[in-house]
């Protein structure tokens, strides 16, 4: 070995200059200028699991992401991406145990294939007239009413009154003898350590993605209040009715919300020492809601949360689901050069008008080109979209909807095309 001379600063692997290198790249489009190359960036899905037949499957990667190590070694020497979506999932262990309902997952516990796709099932918890009294008291409506309805195993958590358990006679403390709240309990503690173990498996992926020279986003999140109430508790379509019905109550539920799920995804963040934060939109679509209810109700709040993310130094990465070329006036009102922006469906010339010199923009690869196309289709895609988006930087290239099964040959062709054409 060389030794090193007493203050001489020590050798930069290459693996670490190539991470610098990305994270420049990144940070250019991200500050509105233009890098050397445009980035490449998949957003993936069950690709990871279905795109190498017989290294891991979508059951094996949400029991013990571990299995994922040789997959992603794959995966980054195949397509060498700008940006990587952080290799979890969610955990299966803990969803038997607390007997999740309101979602489906492969294996025997739903009777599914190995490489199903995971599968939210949306569901109403709280009825048009018991808003006021959610609003009375929202921690114990949602521990004593909504959890037991979504999981099996948390029944018994129905029959807790916790303030009778500030009382000065202990006899309020017997619902914990009762057999149904000490399975709940029991439940509890067994979900709370096998998802410890899964982050602990999930982190050391990441890290190993990471020291390949690869910057990652994903692994922190942040859901609007509107999306993460309309989710859990009230039901997507009927909160988007509410808007319309009862939008006082709306607006307060999404405030109360806000107030809590908003400081801790941030305070999750920063613990977890993340540049990126990633932001999934879905209720805001066009399809759900109209010009003047976004302005007035959706927007608000997600507002909140990027201006949350930034005081935080954190970088939002908001991904925009559905038709959202009614919504580029809004979602211009942020601070420039603070906030990404990707698109599954927008119109990318008027895109690139609104918030050029605002906020970067990613998107542009249509997921279905990729699943259906031929190499050439995807090649012509990408060009298309560069004339519009190249001029000025502020662009990265991305899919339009997280990737499940691509042909090898097209995954290639979009990431040599961005090679070929995206130069600055």
């Amino acid at each position: 070995m060389t030794e090193r001379n007493a203050g001489e600063a020590p050798a930069v692997t290459p693996e670490a200059a190539q991470f610098a290198q990305r994270t420049e790249r990144l940070d250019t489009v991200l500050a509105l200028r233009e890098p050397d190359r445009v980035p490449f960036v998949p957003s993936t899905n069950n690709l990871y699991a279905t795109h190498y037949p017989g290294l891991t499957t979508v059951r094996e990667w949400m029991t013990d992401p571990t299995c994922m190590i040789p997959v992603m070694e794959r995966y980054l020497k195949d397509y060498d991406p700008d940006l990587v979506w952080t290799p979890s999932h969610f955990p299966i262990p803990p969803m038997e145990t607390l007997g999740y309902k309101y979602s489906r997952w492969p294996g025997p516990y739903w009777n599914l294939p190995d490489n199903t796709s995971y599968q939210y099932i949306d569901g109403s918890f709280l009825d048009e007239d018991l808003y006021e009294e959610f609003f009375k008291d929202p921690t114990l409506y949602l521990m004593t009413k909504i959890v037991p309805q979504k999981m099996k195993g948390l029944e018994g958590l129905a029959m807790l009154n916790p303030y009778g358990m500030v009382n000065q006679c202990v006899l309020a403390y017997t619902p914990f003898g009762l057999p149904p709240v000490q399975e709940a309990l029991r439940n509890l503690i067994r979900a709370g350590s096998e998802i410890m173990e899964y982050l602990g498996k999930a982190a050391a992926v990441d890290e190993v993605v990471r020291n390949a020279g690869y910057p990652t986003f994903g692994s922190a999140s942040m859901i609007t209040p509107f999306d993460d109430f309309a989710d859990h508790v009230r039901g997507l379509l009927e909160l988007c009715l509410d808007i319309v019905i009862q939008p006082e109550d709306v607006d307060r539920a999404c405030a109360l919300w806000g107030d809590m799920t908003i400081p801790a995804a941030i305070a999750t963040a920063k613990m977890s020492h993340q540049k990126y934060i990633f932001v999934p939109l879905h209720c805001g679509a066009e399809m759900f809601m109209s010009p003047d209810k976004y302005r007035d109700h959706y927007w608000p709040v997600l507002k909140r949360c990027l201006e949350a993310a930034i005081a935080a130094d954190l970088t939002p990465i908001v991904f925009c689901e559905g038709g959202y070329t009614s919504r580029l006036d809004y979602i211009r009102d942020i601070e420039p050069g603070k906030v990404i922006y990707v698109f599954e469906d927008v119109n990318l010339k008027l895109a690139k008008e609104k918030l050029g010199g605002i906020a970067c923009i990613g998107g542009g690869m249509k997921t279905g080109t990729l699943m259906f196309g031929k190499p050439e289709d995807v090649e012509e895609e990408v060009k298309r979209t560069l004339d519009i988006m190249m001029p000025g930087g502020g662009y990265f290239s991305a899919n339009t909807v997280a990737l499940d099964k691509v042909p090898p040959e097209n995954m290639h062709a979009w990431r040599e095309a961005v090679e070929k054409y995206g130069k600055y």
